[in-house]
Parts: C-alpha cells; sequence; structure tokens
C-alpha cells in the first residue's frame, strides 16, 4: 500500500482533490450537497491518482536518471511497470465511472485532466520544449474546474478563473523546484526551463508568474469570489516567496532562495482554496 501511494503522488494528489472539493464548496454557498461532494472527492482521488500512476509509468526512465526521483516505485524496482499500469488504468476507470454519475460537465474536466497531462504534457511536451509546464498546468487546474461544475452542472466564470489560477500557479510551482534542481533535469535531459536557460532564468520567469498569479488573485476578489481578508491572507504567503526570488536575483544566489519560495509557493495554493469556500 506504501508504495501504491507513492506511485500515485499521493502528498500533490490530495492537495489538486483539495482544490476541486473546496471549489465546490465555493461554488455551493450555503447549499453543499455532502453525497454528491462526497462522490466527487473520490472520483478527484482516483482520477488524479490513476493519471500520476500513469505519467510515472511514462517517466520511468527519467526519474531513474534524477536524484530527486530515482527511489520513486518503478525505477527502484519495488515495482514493474506492468502492475503501475494496471493499478493506474483501474484507479482511472473507476474515478472516470464515478464521474459520469455527477454530470457530463465534471467528466467532461476528469477527461481533459488526464489528457491534457498524459498526451499533451509527458507524450508531446515535456522531453521536447522548456515551455511544457505552461500547457501542463492546465491538467493541474482541472479538479477545480470540475469541483464548480459538480456543484452548478456548468464551467461558469468562477470556475474558469480557479481553473486558471491553478494552472499558471502550476508553472510557479514547477519552476521553483526545477531551478533548485537544474542539474537533475539536465542529466536526464529533459529541456525545463531552468536547465535550459540558466537558473537566473528560472527565477526570473517564477517571478513574472507569481505577478500573473497575484493579479488572477485580485480579480478573484473582484469578481466576489475572495473577501478582503480572504485577499490578504492569500497574497501574504504569495508575497514572501516572490520575496526571495527577488532577494535570490539581487545577491546572485538563486538555487536555495527558489527553494525556500517553492514550499511558501505550494502554502499559497491551499491557503487561496481554503480563503474561497470559507472566507467571502
Amino acid at each position: 500500500m506504501k508504495t501504491l501511494l507513492e506511485l500515485f503522488k499521493v502528498k500533490q494528489t490530495l492537495l489538486l482533490l483539495l482544490t476541486g472539493v473546496l471549489s465546490y464548496v465555493a461554488a455551493s454557498g450555503s447549499r453543499v450537497d455532502w453525497p454528491t461532494l462526497a462522490v466527487a472527492a473520490l472520483s478527484f482521488f482516483l482520477t488524479i491518482s490513476g493519471t500520476t500512476g500513469f505519467n510515472m509509468v511514462l517517466d520511468a526512465d527519467i526519474d531513474a536518471a534524477m536524484f530527486r526521483t530515482r527511489n520513486r516505485p518503478i525505477p527502484s524496482g519495488r515495482m514493474d511497470r506492468r502492475t503501475a499500469t494496471v493499478a493506474s488504468a483501474s484507479a482511472l476507470l473507476l474515478g472516470l465511472l464515478l464521474a459520469s454519475t455527477i454530470n457530463p460537465y465534471f467528466l467532461a474536466a476528469a477527461l481533459a485532466g488526464f489528457l491534457i497531462d498524459i498526451v499533451v504534457y509527458t507524450v508531446l511536451l515535456k522531453r521536447r520544449s522548456p515551455w511544457s509546464v505552461v500547457f501542463g498546468g492546465f491538467a493541474g487546474g482541472m479538479p477545480a474546474l470540475g469541483g464548480w461544475a459538480a456543484a452548478t452542472g456548468s464551467f461558469g466564470p468562477g470556475g474558469l478563473l480557479l481553473m486558471l489560477l491553478v494552472a499558471l500557479w502550476s508553472s510557479l510551482h514547477i519552476w521553483t523546484l526545477a531551478t533548485y534542481y537544474a542539474d537533475d533535469y539536465r542529466r536526464a535531459g529533459v529541456p525545463m526551463l531552468p536547465a535550459v536557460y540558466g537558473e537566473k532564468a528560472g527565477v526570473q520567469a517564477s517571478l513574472l508568474v507569481a505577478a500573473l498569479v497575484a493579479g488572477l488573485t485580485a480579480l478573484l476578489w473582484a469578481q466576489g469570489l475572495l473577501s478582503v481578508i480572504g485577499l490578504a491572507v492569500s497574497l501574504a504567503p504569495l508575497a514572501a516567496a516572490s520575496a526571495l526570488l527577488a532577494r535570490g536575483l539581487a545577491v546572485g544566489e538563486y538555487r536555495w532562495h527558489s527553494f525556500r519560495a517553492f514550499k511558501l509557493v505550494n502554502m499559497y495554493m491551499a491557503v487561496v482554496f481554503v480563503s474561497a469556500a470559507l472566507l467571502r
């Protein structure tokens, strides 16, 4: 079970599940349908887990070449590709089946998340383009869009804004981490932006995306999805991360400042969705 949870990258999966659940709550207001939310949450967990598992199968050679990932289940030999594929397919199909019981929009978001992550990001772009994460980030936004759709029966402006927020945040999340592990990506031959253009460029790109995320957060407030308190609480970790990145540029020390910013960037995503659901 521990190895299976590692295959599904359960911490990352739970963070994305959280965005979906809290998006549902934000869209529902005081009229949460708890049985529907429970089915949606289980569908989120299974579809995200299955997608992540397929990603691990396809990227096993990359993971084996990187110090950060070489102890994952497949490259470490604790699970073979066949077993991982069967487990991932089972989780994905069950998750999609549950999604189909909610509404067509929810099912479309779940299926789009899988297709964008596996086909667009993993197969077509990850080994070819330093901008792969810009497109792949939309897969990470699908749980937020799906949560909104499960509650309202449509995607709607609010769901689209939350999806776009996660998509932008994904680039910030990955580039701050990839700046710290740039040598790992070079060793594996993965053209991640900091590995191709240098760690300084990774910090500069992260700062730019952080500014865009801050602007989109303000737009959530303008659209009534965040209160003033929610806006302030959400922007606090993002501002702290931006300050670290700016400090890294000023002193010419990119990796350590970027890694510290990465931790705050992760905190931001949880805070902004909790704020959207509870501080309105």
